[in-house]
């Protein structure tokens, strides 16, 4: 689980964003108002949330936090008892009907009846009535004190609470996702291929477990260059392909790059040359240094836009390029449902 340690990250991970939600006025209040720190430096709470104020509850993890063993607590919920106590600030975009201003919520554990252990932030999915796992984030105690230094209105303006927001991207796990997503079929498409070079040849697990590169994209080998995720206008309204954050972002998968002759045939045996879906797909990846990976997406390019299509990018696990390392090419189409 990613820690969120400065202004940027927060800002890069979509919590609380965009309006109507109130993630991030809830973790405004929460840092000026529900929290202190004591003279031993320890964050403590003004008051004990198992007196249930402002809407806090007991929350009985099912496997979304890890088990420190102490108790965790929640708060965020506009429609708990108790709720109406949070400044207005916080509810005065509750619509109360089942859209986005209400899914935010700070999760905390406490060491003692007022001593934090952690915080956690997260958000309801509508579709399965639970929270995400994959927005779920930590918040270090440095962010707890960056915020405190904030009003309101820097921390929204900081976060982009009032920009565009890239789209919750779907993360997917396991094979029967990516053969949901569609994502590299049908033929001539070249997408599973790509993947399927890219988890066999072009990645590996080092002895930390971390997912490295064989080669630095920076080299430009493979047809790999950087990709700027500019906001671009389109409709009458902006959109962004990838969430902010600091790491660049690499490339690959257009068969007209340079360098993209060295890929291996099977990934370009059905390239036609022409405008057509023989040359839409792309692998983009972010790295933390020269060779260890961040996060790897997968997305398609949209002929009418001239751009990539957002509700065709993927996030792709870990989880998933270790069995796509286990399977055969003609496996990993047979199961995908590539003709």
């Amino acid at each position: 689980m990613e820690t969120l340690n400065e202004i940027d990250r927060l800002q890069s991970s979509g919590f609380g964003r965009p309006l109507p939600r109130h993630g991030l006025h809830l973790l405004h209040w929460f840092s000026h108002e529900y929290v202190t720190f004591n003279n031993d430096s320890e964050m403590v709470t003004v008051r004990n949330p198992k007196k249930k104020a402002f809407g806090f509850h007991r929350f009985i993890d099912n496997q979304l936090l890890p088990d420190q063993g102490f108790p965790f607590y929640e708060v965020g919920n506009l429609k708990a008892p108790g709720s109406e106590n949070l400044p207005d600030s916080v509810i005065q975009n509750h619509t109360e009907n089942n859209d986005d201003s209400n899914i935010d919520r700070i999760i905390i554990s406490l060491q003692s009846d007022r001593v934090l252990d952690r915080i956690y932030v997260t958000q309801q999915h509508h579709y399965r009535g639970a929270f995400d796992p994959q927005h779920t984030y930590r918040i270090s105690k440095g962010l707890i004190s960056i915020i405190r230094k904030l009003e309101l209105d820097e921390l929204l303006e900081q976060t982009g609470y009032f920009l565009p927001c890239p789209p919750s991207i779907e993360t997917l796990n396991e094979m029967r996702q990516l053969q949901s997503s569609d994502f590299g079929i049908p033929r001539p498409r070249h997408g599973l291929h790509l993947l399927y070079w890219f988890a066999h040849e072009y990645v590996k697990f080092n002895k930390k477990g971390e997912m490295v590169t064989v080669r630095s994209p920076k080299k430009k080998a493979f047809g790999f260059h950087r990709f700027f995720d500019n906001i671009e206008e389109h409709d009458g309204q902006c959109n962004q392909l990838l969430p902010d954050q600091d790491l660049p972002y690499y490339e690959v998968g257009n068969l007209n790059a340079p360098g993209s002759d060295k890929l291996p045939h099977y990934v370009s045996k059905n390239h036609t040359g022409h405008n057509n879906d023989s040359n839409i797909d792309r692998i983009i990846i972010s790295l933390q240094s020269d060779l260890v990976l961040d996060r790897i997406y997968v997305t398609q390019h949209d002929h009418h836009r001239g751009a990539f299509d957002p509700q065709h990018t993927y996030r792709i696990s870990k989880g998933l390029i270790s069995i796509i390392r286990n399977l055969e090419l003609d496996e990993l189409l047979e199961e995908t449902g590539y003709s």
